[in-house]
């Protein structure tokens, strides 16, 4: 119940106990203190009349003549109507009582010795209602016959008990009122210090999708919730950033549908014109099957990076011999590279832990941009490098023309494309560098780029690396070496 209240009312809660705790301590301290005053200023009243009833009879000789100084003795208790006096000889007999109130005999022999100066005293409780402060001592008589009287004093408590009640009762109300008072001002100054908690869920309503820009102001915000408001202005940076690019990506996803279900669309229409030759209609749905297949390696495509997106891409790794996956990426694309008057070279060694057909995937992506963008007579490079004992990186490089600085960061985006026009004569869809960099996310690498305009540009893959002595796991299947077939069949070019 407690956990799903607010804040404040939490606080106030554990502000006003916290006071009523502190003011119950100190009420129970001075209580104490009180208590403590009146016993010890009741103890040095009795034993002072001690004394001076000793003194009294210091000069009697026997218990004959202790009735003889019953004048001496009223004046012990005069102005004290709470103080009793009894004079008792050792037969326990009363010489001389101020009232008719009788001590037990309990109490009576506890009675000090006449050369000993009391310092404590008992107390004696005839009745619930009824307390009192004893003290009994001895006094030796001025006689050759060793006689002595025992002189009792009693002393009613009850006006200190009076006082006791009634400062028990106000440090009750003292405890209520502060408590109500605490619980209060806690209220009021928690409520005044949750200000700019309020002031920021106001600011966070106000925030939809077309107000992602909004930011709360952490000028004024206390250092205790000023790493919250920067942590909620991140998240908003990082939700902008995904909505900007989810809004791309619609935008560039509807217009590369567009572009061949329009063009199906425009033949099949224009072939339905008029009555055409079994020729014709071959040419028109060779024409539609190759957009088709457009169409399919796009969706695969998407599906693949929406998979690894959700990390739901199973990998089969195992030890890849880089060079080896280099040197038959290479020999599939020898013939293509050919007919643009490109020459790829390969060179290195490396190992890394990685899925095979993934890596061949990521290499093949970045070789078919390279050999697009090499001038005739270029050279592309492939080769590896031990960056140190915990990377392995691939890099693939070509000459031409070179991606300009701004776009260096954009250039893994989906659908992201430097030359702005989108005709259909452009390979791929621009998914290739995507798909490149989901492979690297997959295996715990990265994928990076640099490029010098009109110079060279370099591709980088980095893996990490295989520790020594490691090899293919045994309960890992081995898939089988690519073909051109297969390459084509698991659409390993963007």
């Amino acid at each position: 119940m407690l956990e799903r209240a607010s804040i404040t009312f939490r606080l106030s809660l554990l502000f006003a106990v916290a006071s009523v705790l502190m003011l119950a301590g100190i009420g129970a301290y001075l209580y104490r203190s009180l208590e403590y005053r009146f016993a010890q200023r009741d103890t040095d009243e009795l034993v002072g009349k001690v004394e001076l009833v000793r003194y009294i009879l210091s000069g009697t000789s026997s218990r004959q003549d202790v009735p003889s100084r019953r004048q001496d003795f009223a004046h012990v208790v005069v102005g004290h109507p709470s103080l009793y006096l009894a004079v008792l000889d050792e037969d326990g007999e009363a010489l001389f009582a101020s009232s008719r109130l009788r001590l037990p005999e309990a109490l009576l022999r506890k009675a000090v010795d006449a050369s000993t100066t009391p310092t404590s005293t008992e107390l004696w409780q005839p009745s619930p209602d009824q307390r009192y402060r004893t003290l009994a001592a001895w006094v030796d008589l001025a006689s050759e016959s060793n006689q002595r009287v025992l002189i009792a004093l009693a002393l009613d408590t009850a006006e200190q008990r009076a006082l006791l009640a009634s400062y028990r009762h106000h440090l009750v109300i003292a405890l209520l009122s502060g408590g109500v008072l605490a619980a209060l001002m806690s209220f009021l100054v928690v409520r005044h210090g949750l200000r700019p908690l309020r002031r920021m869920a106001a600011t966070a309503y106000q925030i939809s999708v077309d107000r992602l820009s909004e930011r709360l102001n952490i000028e004024h915000v206390p250092a205790e919730l000023k790493q919250l408001a920067t942590a909620f202005n991140a998240m908003l940076a990082r939700i902008e950033d995904s909505f900007g690019r989810l809004a791309g990506f619609s935008s560039d996803l509807a217009h590369e549908l567009r572009t061949p279900i329009n063009n199906l669309m425009g033949q099949t229409q224009v072939a339905l014109t008029r009555t055409r030759s079994a020729e014709e209609y071959r040419r028109v749905l060779e024409s539609n099957l190759e957009e088709c297949e457009r169409l399919a390696r796009m969706i695969a495509d998407m599906l693949f990076l929406a998979r690894a997106d959700h990390a739901q891409v199973t990998l089969r790794t195992e030890s890849v011999d880089l060079r080896a996956e280099l040197d038959k990426v290479a020999e599939f694309y020898e013939a293509h590279a050919q007919n643009c008057g490109v020459r790829i070279v390969c060179a290195g060694e490396g190992r890394v832990a990685a899925d095979r057909l993934l890596v061949q995937r990521a290499v093949s992506n970045l070789l078919s941009n390279a050999i697009r963008h090499t001038p005739k007579g270029g050279e592309v490079r492939l080769w590896t490098v031990h960056d140190d004992n915990a990377t392995v990186t691939v890099n693939v490089s070509n000459p031409g023309p070179g991606i300009p600085r701004e776009h260096l960061d954009r250039v893994f985006d989906r659908f992201y494309r430097i030359d702005s026009s989108r005709g259909v004569s452009h390979e791929g869809v621009g998914l290739g560098l995507a798909i490149v960099r989901s492979i690297m996310v997959l295996h715990g690498g990265r994928v990076s780029v640099a490029s010098m305009p009109d110079r060279v540009t370099t591709f980088a893959l980095h893996f990490p690396a295989v520790p020594a002595g490691v090899g293919r796991g045994p309960d890992r299947a081995v898939p089988p070496t690519l073909s051109r077939e297969a390459f084509r069949r698991k659409g390993l070019t963007a």
